[in-house]
């Protein structure tokens, strides 16, 4: 069973949802998750089988302890069988900044313990959550977590990071720090302090995420239309960053929605095995 909560109202701006993976009595879940590259970053309190996590084309580790998975450079595959009960937290890209007791740059690609990110009350969260509450119950603790350790990031971070969104990651350093009101240096800072990624290659990310959207809405559209409008130079360099942050190409591509998924869900990133047609290969 998959089941979505949303954060309390103050949270949205930076929490998307929270999510919650458990089995009916008797049920084996078969779990395949891939996360494409998005800067976006996932907390997960994992109560019960290990699960395996896959860099697509790179290493595979097991873990079997709740981590914070970090804002990511390559794509991922997440494997589950078994006894699976999870409670996650979906963020919104430069959303982990307000709870983060620290510079984030030393995370990327790294899946920390909850509590070396978001400080050792996270182990009392993650205590309460393995009682087994309802999603509803297990909202109410995330919500009391997050809002009681909310501080918000300098502005003139959510100035560039807004502006490098709103022009579909076409803004350059100058422009992000036109729009902040600081030096490019201080940008680069902001970006490593709060997103743990440099605004380049979060631009390169958001147009990649442009894209895929625009794959979702028009899967027949022309590649060649299909990158232009979404800022890329050419062709050669959408399906270059496409392989990059996907794992794959383009017209390989075969997107997806959980059931209870809301509008703005990240389009094609989770797979679910079970939930998959008859003889189909989810991607």
């Amino acid at each position: 069973m998959y089941v979505l909560r949303s954060p309390a109202e103050a949270l949205r701006p930076y929490i998307e949802h929270y999510w919650f993976v458990s089995q009916a009595p008797g049920e084996v879940v078969d779990l395949r998750v891939d996360v494409f590259v998005d800067a976006r970053a996932d907390l997960l309190f994992n109560f019960d089988a290990p699960y395996r996590r896959e860099v697509i084309a790179g290493a595979t580790v097991e873990l079997a302890e709740s981590n914070l998975d970090a804002q990511r450079l390559a794509p991922i595959r997440i494997l589950q069988r078994g006894s699976v009960r999870i409670a996650g937290v979906r963020f919104h890209l430069g959303g982990l900044a307000p709870f983060a007791r620290g510079p984030l740059a030393p995370f990327t690609d790294l899946t920390p313990a909850p509590a070396t990110v978001l400080g050792p009350h996270a182990l009392a969260l993650e205590a309460a959550l393995r009682e087994d509450p309802d999603p509803d119950e297990a909202a109410a603790l995330l919500d009391a977590f997050f809002l009681d350790r909310f501080a918000a990031p300098p502005a003139a971070f959510a100035r560039a990071l807004d502006t490098l969104t709103s022009t579909g990651g076409r803004a350059s350093v100058a422009d992000l720090a036109a729009a902040a009101g600081v030096s490019q240096r201080q940008v680069e800072r902001l970006f490593a302090r709060h997103l743990g990624i440099p605004p380049k290659t979060v631009g390169r990310i958001v147009r990649f995420q442009g894209a895929l959207r625009s794959l979702m809405a028009d899967p027949g559209c022309p590649l060649g239309e299909l990158a232009a409008g979404a800022g890329y130079y050419d062709q050669a360099h959408f399906i270059r960053d496409f392989r990059l942050f996907s794992g794959g190409v383009p017209r390989g591509y075969r997107g997806y929605y959980p059931p209870e998924g809301p509008a703005d869900f990240a389009p094609n990133v989770v797979a679910f095995i079970q939930d998959a047609p008859a003889g189909a290969v989810p991607h």
